[in-house]
């Protein structure tokens, strides 16, 4: 999401310098490489040093209601915090069950660490002890197979 941020900075610069180099008007503004350079510079720091909404939310950006339709359809998994959190960690439990091939009702340990990674044990339900996913666009799409729990 930065680098599209950045991106579209460094486009509206440039399209300003363009548009102040073929003004009729040149001389009313004074525009040269070095403002030019300072507008781009100051347009990408304020992105790149501006939170992401979820950096805002923290931990917090987890809590919710998902689904797992492509391992476990039909079942649903609500994230909640547990407890107090310890700089970049919060501990959290995954409420989950329902779906095709799990269990009616379970809890999962977890840790959400900073604000976009969570690390999940599913050792309760014979899986592993460490399955890591991360935010992407308000689902959590997990790295080690690709998997992905929409929000509902």
């Amino acid at each position: 999401m930065k680098l599209a941020g950045i991106v579209c900075a460094l486009s509206l610069a440039q399209v300003q310098v363009q548009a102040l180099a073929f003004s009729p008007n040149k001389h009313s503004i004074s525009v040269d490489r070095r403002n030019a350079l300072i507008a781009g510079i100051t347009a990408t720091s304020a992105i790149l040093l501006s939170p992401s909404s979820a950096f805002a939310q923290g931990a917090e950006a987890f809590i919710g209601t998902f689904s797992d339709p492509i391992n476990h359809p039909g079942g649903r998994r609500t994230i909640r915090l547990v407890g107090e959190k310890i700089g970049d960690y919060q501990l959290a439990e995954v409420l989950g069950g329902g779906g095709r091939g799990e269990p009616a009702n379970y809890i999962l340990p977890a840790a959400i660490i900073g604000d976009r990674t969570i690390v999940i044990d599913f050792s309760p339900k014979g899986g592993p002890r460490d399955f890591a996913g991360v935010l992407d666009g308000g689902d959590i799409k997990f790295l080690r197979d690709g998997n992905r729990w929409p929000r509902l």
